[in-house]
């Protein structure tokens, strides 16, 4: 039994590195793992002797949007199904849906005209071998056109931006998409009620929540005497993550604080132009992108007093699942399944609108409380929602299990 495993970029590059924690046990589970990513990025990670990565389906960075409106028009693949959504979801009435819509659509129509890989794929699959997309969208889009084809199961895992819709304010090909899925797997309960409750024409009985998880790494580093409070934040620069609002609540503390950010993207020019006007009571760390290697070992030299995360929309953030392992306390707003792992025990969880001040007063009450007993809450909540050999052997048990 062999599994398909189409992922964004995996295993090119540092993105997706959640993924390292789960592949070990695909590949344990499985007789061969067959990576397609969409895309390439940088340098191929070392892989398993039974994993084999496929050339990517597309030859460019889908995110080059000259490229993508070239190859998606210059080509044959069908967008007649397209033209319902088109008008009956009312697209044509809002410029950010008008652009999310055609993008799909392009890169559906590119996917699609790649007719080596499919027939690769047609030719190699077995009747028992199994499909799993990491993500609810952007691949995904090929479901519908494999189930004409194939019989095999697909599993789908859904985390946050692939499947709030609030995210981005429109997800195109819902229903095109999600009626052809065998399996659904949100990696919460959260989002397994909000696919029941906003998809009325999804099976309940084909929504399995899947959790993700990491390992122990070990402890936090201890605290040196003298050092400064030492906040950690780990995510995309993006606007979604709001890094900024940190950085605003950063200039209410009267303190001194050692502020780390791990993650590059879109604004991290920006936040380095900002962290410059900080008061001087506040150092800045500015790290850009690590690889999961790196970030473990930052955790177990460095001594993080509280991680934090702001961001607008999640799915149940990775990086806090790490920051819990190694017995750190975590703020965070009250987003996607976020409170599934954070609560006042662990931490604080905020509102999704929550202020500058009120982030600034949390930090202040942990800077003068015992954090002995979050600390210790921390790693158990860690053990028991979010332990990588737990949650990832139930889960490979779950795709090879056909009483499903």
């Amino acid at each position: 039994m062999r599994l398909y495993l189409f992922t964004e970029n995996f295993p090119y590059g540092k993105h997706e590195t959640f993924l390292e924690n789960e592949l070990p046990f695909l590949s344990e589970k499985f007789e061969q793992v067959i990576i397609v990513p969409l895309y390439q990025h940088d340098y191929l990670r070392e892989m398993p002797c039974n994993v084999e990565v496929w050339r990517p389906i597309l030859s460019f960075n889908p995110k080059n949007r000259k490229k993508l409106l070239l190859s998606g028009i210059l080509n044959f693949s069908p967008f007649l199904f397209s033209i319902k959504e088109f008008f009956f979801k009312k697209v044509y009435s809002d410029k950010n849906r008008i652009w999310i819509f055609f993008t799909s659509l392009l890169l559906f129509r590119v996917m699609f005209s790649n007719k080596k890989i499919w027939e690769k794929l047609f030719a190699k699959i077995e009747k028992d071998d199994k499909l799993y997309f990491y993500w609810g969208d952007k691949s995904a889009l090929i479901i519908p056109f494999l189930k004409k084809n194939i019989k095999n199961t697909i599993f789908v895992r859904f985390h946050g931006s692939d499947l709030y819709e609030k995210a981005k304010g429109y997800i195109p090909f819902r229903k095109y998409l999600l009626t052809k899925i065998d399996r659904l797997m949100p990696i919460s309960e959260n989002g397994k009620n909000y696919l029941t409750d906003n998809y009325s024409y999804v099976d309940s009985k084909k929504i399995f929540v899947s959790r993700l998880g990491v390992f122990d790494n070990g402890l936090n580093a201890n605290k040196k005497e003298g050092e400064a409070f030492h906040l950690l934040s780990c995510s995309n620069v993006i606007p979604l993550k709001r890094i900024h609002l940190i950085m605003e609540a950063l200039r209410l503390v009267d303190f001194k604080i050692k502020w780390t950010h791990i993650g590059n993207g879109i604004l991290f020019e920006n936040i380095k132009i900002e962290a410059k006007s900080l008061p001087d009571n506040i150092s800045v760390n500015l790290l850009g992108t690590l690889s999961n290697k790196e970030v473990m070992n930052f955790y177990r030299q460095n001594h993080i007093d509280l991680f934090i995360n702001v961001s607008e929309s999640e799915g149940v953030p990775v990086s806090i699942m790490e920051a819990l392992s190694f017995g750190i306390p975590v703020i965070a707003t009250n987003v996607g399944g976020t409170s599934e792992i954070v609560d006042c025990s662990v931490g604080k969880l905020f509102d999704v609108n929550v202020s500058a001040q009120e982030i600034a007063n949390a930090i202040k009450l942990f800077v003068t409380t015992d954090s002995f007993q979050f600390r210790k809450n921390a790693r158990d909540r860690w053990n028991e929602r979010s332990n990588a050999k737990k949650n990832y052997r139930e889960f490979t048990g779950f795709l090879c299990d056909e009483s499903y």
